[in-house]
């Protein structure tokens, strides 16, 4: 598997821990929202995310996150300015 497979992966088992639920049903396009996050869960994900990856994370710039594919362009595009 790729890194960047294994990014999104590994994306979408935190959510999916996150909001109780099985990986499984966290598909690449299905909007944040209908899988029942919440706002506090959001801040979870946004936490474990900065943990995780040692990001910085503002509230303001997760707020048009929307999918576990939004999720993994903005943690990948996060990772890339960091190594440059």
């Amino acid at each position: 598997m790729s890194s960047n497979a294994t990014l999104k992966e590994d994306l979408r088992a935190l959510i999916a821990e996150i909001i109780e639920k099985d990986a499984s049903e966290v598909g690449d396009d299905v909007l944040l929202r209908d899988l029942g996050v919440d706002s506090m869960q959001a801040i979870e994900i946004i936490s474990d995310i900065e943990r995780r990856y040692q990001l910085k994370i503002a509230e303001s710039e997760f707020k048009n996150i929307t999918t576990l594919s939004s999720v993994h362009r903005f943690v990948e595009e996060k990772l890339a300015a960091r190594a440059s």
